[in-house]
């Protein structure tokens, strides 16, 4: 007579959450393993038969690989995991081998690209790995130049319309993973140039600077080189442009606020 074992309630319920569980982990593993396309360079392993190794074969325009005794295998649009499977059951299918393990093994992923564009040391068109995060993509194109802006835009296609998530540079490095969003194939890594102001008249050193947050008058004229000996606050204008694109003049204080493009104009004292 053969005894059927039983176990408690309790215990099949935490077998069968952990099975669950696992489970979930397994599904999403796979949901974000890289998927391979044309360009990317893998190698091809079979366990046992080193004859029909393929160390670094491209896959194709078509999505294919050329691999001993198969010819070409469509791989395009799969996961390593799963190319190493179909190509497992082709050569089973075609009798060469009764138990094929096949490992596949990305080597260059050429086929996953995004664009980094704006102010940057080396702006251009770069390849991803399965890991490439907003830092690494920068770091890439050189990192962003003195003219770059605090805060850097990841553009992405969802849905058919183009959507824009700025991100600061601050925030960026603060070595948090959600600050650093992955970035996917067809992503446009956007740094635009910082806000600048420009100052002339009566101060050391007339030109354009670069625009902090909260910048008042007199913080500029700092940045400026000072007042010369003849130059006085009190008799400063703005030439900006306001919403109808008209310019105004504006006179202006020590507490002024100052807006991107702002153009301070610092006047002489009458004594």
């Amino acid at each position: 007579m053969r005894h059927r074992l039983s176990f408690p309630p309790a215990l099949v319920l935490v077998g069968f959450g952990l099975a669950l569980i696992l489970a979930l982990l397994s599904g999403r593993a796979q949901a974000g393993e890289y998927l391979l396309g044309p360009g990317d360079i893998v190698g091809v392993t079979v366990y046992g038969h080193p004859e029909l190794q393929a160390p670094a074969v491209q896959v194709d325009a078509q999505g294919q690989v050329v691999l001993p005794l198969l010819g070409y295998v469509p791989v395009g649009g799969l996961s390593a995991t799963a190319a190493g499977k179909a190509i497992a059951a082709r050569l089973k299918e075609g009798g060469f081998l009764l138990k094929p393990y096949v490992n596949v093994l990305v080597d260059k992923y050429y086929s996953q690209q995004a664009v980094v564009l704006g102010a940057v040391n080396k702006p251009g068109k770069y390849v991803l790995d399965s890991g490439s995060r907003v830092t690494d993509l920068l770091a890439l194109a050189g990192g962003v130049s003195p003219a770059g802006a605090d805060t850097v835009i990841l553009q992405r296609t969802q849905g058919g319309k183009q959507v824009d998530t700025p991100i600061r540079l601050d925030a960026l490095f603060s070595g948090r993973a959600v600050a650093d969003p992955a970035v996917t194939s067809g992503d446009v890594l956007y740094v635009p140039q910082a806000p600048v102001f420009y100052i002339e008249g009566e101060v050391n050193k007339p030109g354009a600077y670069r625009l902090a947050p909260g910048m008042t008058l007199l913080q500029a004229v700092a940045l400026g080189g000072g007042l010369t000996r003849r130059g006085t606050l009190g008799g400063a204008s703005i030439h900006r442009d306001v919403a109808d694109g008209k310019p105004t003049i504006e006179r202006a204080g020590a507490d002024t606020p100052i807006r991107p493009d702002d153009v301070i104009d610092i006047g002489q004292s009458l004594f």
